[in-house]
């Protein structure tokens, strides 16, 4: 890999253009609206946004927003060519690394560049960071972009995810987890369940592929995150031992916060404005959640807080989110035996969760309702809708898979309605009363799941109607006599 920590990367980044500084914006809302308007309506590539000069912090003191928010950063960091950076493409080269990689445990060594500053006993001050408030409805100020390190008590692996992270005060902050994610199992099913505090540390501004490891949900139970992006690097990621919890940090992290959760000590939590474009959880009430009791704050010289702001899709985060859900569903139907994929693309308008399309080269009758019920049940978050289309459409292009669910089938043919379905307290679509049911009482929450068959019958499909599309022969002799006029159209 051509990178070992964030600044470094940022370089790479730099050199190409892909960043942009912004002075003087305030954390309160204002950060977080710049980049909501630029990720929403912007052009590609959107850059990384870097604000500095944020009133009340030192010079230096800096937030970025951005970090994998176009197809070639996401290349960039995972180490994939960089010339072949539409959705698809990337999609395919990041599987076909995945399927020979080798996990390579991470190193530790004594020392890292995370330990220039520590704050420790009554100098912890949370506040002395700029963490932004996000959304006018916001509970208050969040810590995202970030990975959480937990260790298994009785694997003894460390547990690397994002979750939400709200600032308390000076020091404390509250963990919201989902339930059923590796994290909540490890915090509630071992240490609570025990009356046992748990050991548990944030490390903000890692490695690009350590916070790409530690926010998606691929990675099996029992295997760390450190595992397998020391793998997509080729390298081990170096860690140091923390002082307080023994856990391992990342040593390159801009910081790392160490304390502990101990069972039955509870603060409220947000509201705050989720990926899917609503406060979902509790609408507009706070939630009781886990406090961690802040030990110590390690960080560098002139730290970076990476930060991602889940909002109304497109965001910062959605590109990446769709990619590594886009990658990981083509694999699950492959490793239940499914041949003919063509591509996966899982749309950002959806967070890579909720509006999922697969193409397919039809290779037996039943083939493509087979692909929407298998590819439908991935995980609790993924396919509200599930689209099949035939190989010859674009998965990535939403006119296209539009004009296949439209042209292509008959409604009470090719829409099938999957009920009690499993969900979870995010899902913004569960009435708020039943999630309030479930806070007192849990129950397993189910939703709905549409799979859409936008591919012509495969009986009858050498005789359908002849497609009204330019040849790929008649486009290139065009592009190529009026190349300097559609230069500067397409």
């Amino acid at each position: 890999m051509t990178h070992h920590d964030l600044r470094n990367w940022l370089e790479s980044v730099e050199e190409r253009g892909e960043v942009r500084h912004i002075s003087g914006a305030n954390w309160d809302i204002e950060m977080s609206s710049i980049a909501e308007i630029v990720y929403r309506e912007g052009k590609n590539p959107k850059p990384v946004l870097m604000f500095d000069d944020i009133p009340g912090y030192p010079s230096g003191y800096r937030t970025l927003l951005g970090l994998l928010a176009s197809t070639w950063r996401i290349c960039k960091a995972l180490g994939l060519p960089e010339d072949q950076t539409d959705p698809v493409s990337l999609v395919k080269n990041w599987r076909s690394k995945n399927k020979g990689l080798k996990l390579i445990p991470p190193k530790v060594i004594k020392s890292g560049p995370v330990e220039a500053n520590s704050l420790t006993g009554d100098n912890v001050d949370l506040l002395k960071f700029p963490w932004p408030r996000f959304h006018e409805l916001d509970g208050g100020r969040y810590i995202t972009g970030h990975a959480v390190i937990q260790k298994d008590p009785d694997g003894g692996w460390h547990n690397l995810g994002t979750y939400r992270i709200m600032v308390v005060d000076r020091n404390r902050l509250a963990l919201h987890i989902l339930e059923g994610q590796h994290g909540a199992v490890i915090m509630h099913e071992k240490y609570f369940a025990r009356k046992q505090n748990m050991p548990v540390a944030i490390a903000i501004g890692v490695d690009p592929v350590l916070w790409l490891a530690s926010g998606q949900a691929f990675t099996p139970w029992g295997t760390s995150e450190y595992d397998y992006a020391g793998g997509i690097k080729g390298e081990p990621i170096e860690v140091i031992e923390g002082k307080h919890t023994g856990l391992l940090l990342p040593a390159k992290a801009e910081i790392v916060i160490e304390g502990e959760c101990r069972p039955g000590d509870l603060a409220p939590e947000g509201p705050f404005g989720e990926w899917h474009g609503y406060y979902g959880n509790l609408g507009l009430s706070s939630v009781p959640e886990p406090v961690i009791q802040v030990k110590i704050i390690h960080y560098r010289d002139n730290p970076i807080l990476t930060c991602a702001n889940p909002a109304v899709p497109p965001t910062d985060a959605s590109l990446t989110s769709a990619a590594s859900a886009s990658a990981a569903i083509w694999t699950y139907l492959e490793d239940q035996g499914i041949q003919g994929i063509k591509g996966v693309w899982c749309h950002e308008l959806g967070f890579g969760n909720l509006f999922n399309v697969i193409s397919i080269e039809q290779l037996y009758a039943g083939h493509s309702r087979q692909v929407g019920l298998i590819a439908s049940q991935y995980n609790k978050y993924s396919g509200r809708y599930t689209v099949v289309v035939e190989e010859d459409v674009d998965p990535s292009n939403l006119e296209q898979v539009v004009w296949a669910i439209t042209t292509r089938g008959l409604p009470d043919q090719s829409i099938q309605i999957l009920p009690r379905c499993r969900s979870s307290s995010a899902d913004p679509a569960i009435p708020l009363e039943e999630k309030k049911k479930y806070q007192v009482a849990p129950k397993p929450l189910t939703a709905a799941r549409v799979v859409i068959d936008a591919c012509r019958p495969l009986e009858w499909k050498k005789d359908w109607y002849p497609i009204a599309r330019i040849s790929p022969e008649l486009r290139a002799k065009v592009c190529e006599k009026w190349q300097a006029i559609l230069s500067d159209l397409i």
